[in-house]
């Protein structure tokens, strides 16, 4: 029976209500935002996990809305509130800052970015070598 004029099939209403009941953006659990590292080229980084949670439970996918990691680096969504970011960073002819936005959006759609950089330097050798010094490199 109408209610005010309207009608609608008892299963959308239900989807309705669990939709409008998710209001809550995901929460980051780490890292911190701000700097992930100062890195140099042609040495692999360390994996780095990134991890962010739903408060009703909902899950959580992590993407790079702006911005961009440096060129050899990439991002992995994990499917579980989890993102690694892993990779080797390429060639750099001065010390260079990137700078992206990584957001946490839940299945209701509801976002929360949270802004990171990463420092690459270069080899500064100009050689094969991680750029730091020693005798064969001097």
């Amino acid at each position: 029976r109408p209610c005010l004029g309207v009608s609608m099939p008892l299963a959308a209403a239900r989807f309705n209500l669990v939709k409008l009941g998710d209001i809550n953006a995901p929460e980051w659990n780490s890292p911190a935002a701000g700097s992930l590292g100062i890195f140099t080229v042609t040495i692999a980084i360390t994996n780095i996990t990134l991890q962010a949670t739903d408060p009703e439970g909902a899950a959580v996918t992590l993407t790079i809305t702006s911005g961009s990691l440096p060129s050899g680096i990439s991002m992995t969504d994990n499917g579980n509130g989890t993102a690694t970011i892993s990779g080797t960073p390429t060639f750099v002819s001065s010390e260079t800052i990137s700078s992206f936005t990584v957001t946490a959006e839940d299945e209701a759609g509801n976002q929360n970015g949270r802004a990171f950089t990463m420092t690459v330097r270069p080899n500064y050798w100009g050689d094969s070598s991680d750029g730091a010094f020693n005798n064969a490199n001097d």
